[in-house]
């Protein structure tokens, strides 16, 4: 069996642009990778940071997703539950957001029992409440299949 492993922690890095200093931590024992935030917040301050929990699987998969306050210091988890595997899970805000966690995730998620795959849709701001809507797909979606986020307003029309 070949070993294809992924072992990722978060981390944050402090940067003084006066002294040249740098500084840093790892925020988590956890194995996981993909972070998303708020695109809108590049280069800014930002509370909430989503990745993707890698198993424990000899191989790489990804078996939930992990909501990290980066202020208070404490996570939520969400598991995909037992022979499913999430991709990564973009951040979509609400339009007029009112926080930083104001939206969705947004992931591909394979159930290998069924051999099925499914938008799941989760409200960012309760992540331990799962789902608030699914879509089954006609097709499966290869597991690792990357994923960002553009709201629908940014891309051309079709027309």
């Amino acid at each position: 069996m070949s070993y294809l492993r992924l072992d990722a922690h978060l981390y944050r890095y402090r940067f003084n642009l006066r002294t040249g200093a740098t500084r840093e931590e790892q925020l988590d024992d956890a194995n996981t990778e993909f972070p998303s935030i708020d695109l809108s917040r590049i280069g800014r301050p930002n509370r909430y940071a989503y990745n993707v929990h890698i198993s424990p699987e000899p191989t790489l998969l990804f078996d939930g997703i992990v909501k990290y306050d980066l202020v208070n210091g404490t996570d939520e988890r969400w598991s995909c539950g037992a022979g499913r595997w999430a991709s990564e899970s973009p951040f979509a805000p609400r339009p007029n957001a009112a926080s930083d966690d104001d939206g969705y995730l947004v992931s591909f998620v394979y159930d290998q029992l069924e051999d099925r795959s499914e938008v799941v849709i989760l409200d960012a701001s309760d992540l331990t409440a799962g789902p608030v809507a699914r879509v089954l797909l006609p097709q499966r979606v290869p597991i690792g299949f990357h994923a960002t986020w553009v709201p629908g307003w940014k891309l051309p029309s079709a027309g």
